[in-house]
């Protein structure tokens, strides 16, 4: 009898120990979810504030207002059942829109010369053979973009944020480019 017992406890101690581990493990999921959404909703936050000053541009105009109500139904129903996945799923097209429409990037381009004098014009003239990330960087930070933001659209972790912005600016204070304190002016926003 002692023997069967023994077995019976190691079956329920293993059973128990399973249940517990996947619990553990189908938690640790579930926050890794909910800090990707809110990282993803703190950029779609951060665009919605600062694509609001961004008019129509021929018929196409960022959806301001469905980022708006995404938002505003986000937090009404977070930390219950009831928060569905297609509202992340539409913040998350919103977000990809603005990272890889280049129409998108270029209504946003347009409206920051509007804004400070031709600033993004004037970088494109100065630094003509940059790489285009140097100048979604450059335009993401001078419209004000948070970091985060920044790292989100341009898919790379903050630290390289921060060390590509550095080099640009380097790069603007090491020129001959008579807008150079225009240009670095734009970035401390």
């Amino acid at each position: 009898m002692g023997p069967l017992a023994l077995l019976i406890t190691a079956i329920l101690a293993t059973l128990v120990l399973y249940f517990w581990a996947r619990k553990a493990q189908l938690e640790k999921q579930l926050l890794q979810e909910r800090e990707e959404n809110e990282r993803l909703l703190s950029a779609a936050e951060d665009l919605q504030a600062r694509l609001g000053a961004l008019q129509q541009l021929g018929d196409r105009k960022i959806p301001i207002d469905a980022l708006d109500r995404l938002c505003e139904q986000y937090y009404i129903y977070e930390g219950t059942e009831n928060l569905q996945p297609r509202i992340l799923k539409e913040v998350r097209a919103i977000v990809e829109g603005l990272r890889n429409d280049t129409a998108a990037q270029k209504a946003l381009e347009q409206s920051l010369d509007k804004q400070t004098g031709g600033v993004m014009q004037r970088l494109r003239s100065a630094f003509p053979k940059w790489k285009e990330e140097d100048y979604l960087l450059f335009l993401f930070t001078a419209s004000g973009f948070s970091s985060t933001t920044i790292s989100t659209l341009l898919e790379k972790d903050k630290p390289y944020v921060y060390n590509r912005l550095y080099r640009i600016k380097e790069r603007i204070k090491a020129s001959d480019c008579e807008d150079k304190n225009f240009l670095l002016a734009a970035l401390e926003k």
